[in-house]
């Protein structure tokens, strides 16, 4: 929470748990966020988020959203949203602060024109458990008068991008974030591409089921490995096709999550068996 302190950012849950469910699992875990309580689903349903995998005749979860995260700017306006279709699955923290940066880093001012594109590849975080995304960042320093491609492209161009390896079990990759690009017409084919204009910044989120995960002497681990491909190109011609590959291997941990379910749950200060049970007979008198 601090780092989140620091960018200048406030966070909020918007839980679908009555009042004092929340409250208890504030005071349980320590969270020092704001917790919201929308047990009729009002808020969710009005921001579209409802869960429609879930039914409303007989399932008591019905009611949950979209398991989601929105990153809002000082105006309310939406400058990102990272969602999915399964709860176990979440942001880290690190890709939210990247987007509570507009994904911009501090690079090196643009050489002068003539260098070529350089490329500096790291693993975001310091660990990768099970159900948490991290990041796979690529920062290309592209010199003035040069530009890279963003899909799709026609044969024989290649576009800039992160790639896992085909053979990578256990390793999921999401929906990569890249910087809005332009357009552009290439002289004589009539093909209009998008193109990353200056120094880029692409994303892939990454997370792993279990199944990559190596236990040796110094503990478990997970092997990420991977390409970032790119051709850079003027106004004129365009360089070589470039790849770089990385191999990150970082620790992995199983994700402990609060509970808030009908079970006495993992944390011994939190049970949720009350607050479910009282939700059950909220939800049945209203029948």
């Amino acid at each position: 929470m601090d780092k989140f302190a620091d960018a200048g950012a406030k966070v909020y849950v918007l839980s679908y748990d009555e009042v004092d469910a929340l409250a208890d699992y504030k005071e349980a875990h320590g969270a020092r966020f704001t917790m919201l309580s929308d047990p009729d689903s009002e808020v969710i349903r009005s921001f579209g988020i409802l869960n429609t995998l879930i039914s409303e005749d007989d399932h008591p979860w019905y009611g949950i959203p979209f398991p989601g995260v929105y990153v809002v700017d000082e105006t309310g306006a939406i400058v990102q949203k990272f969602f999915e279709n399964n709860f176990h699955v979440r942001p880290g923290p690190e890709q939210l602060l990247a987007a509570l940066r507009g994904e911009q880093v501090d690079l090196e001012e643009k050489r002068d024109g003539g260098q070529d594109v350089s490329v500096q590849v790291e693993f975001d975080g310091e660990s990768l458990p099970v159900g948490i995304t991290r990041q796979i960042v690529a920062r290309f320093t592209v010199p003035e008068g040069l530009h890279l491609y963003d899909h799709p492209v026609p044969e024989g161009l290649v576009a800039a991008s992160i790639e896992l390896d085909d053979d990578l079990e256990g390793i999921v990759a999401y929906t990569p974030v890249a910087p809005a690009t332009t357009s552009l017409s290439l002289a004589g084919d009539g093909h209009t591409l998008q193109v990353y204009d200056g120094d880029v910044v692409l994303r892939l989120p990454v997370a792993q089921n279990g199944r990559a995960i190596v236990k040796d002497d110094d503990g478990r681990w997970v092997s990420v490995r991977g390409r970032v491909k790119w051709q850079s190109c003027d106004d004129e011609a365009c360089g070589v096709p470039m790849e770089e590959p990385f191999v990150f291997k970082v620790p992995a941990a199983f994700t402990v999550l609060g509970d808030m379910g009908p079970g006495e749950g993992r944390v011994p200060a939190m049970n949720g068996a009350a607050h479910f049970k009282k939700m059950l007979e909220r939800r049945t008198s209203k029948s």
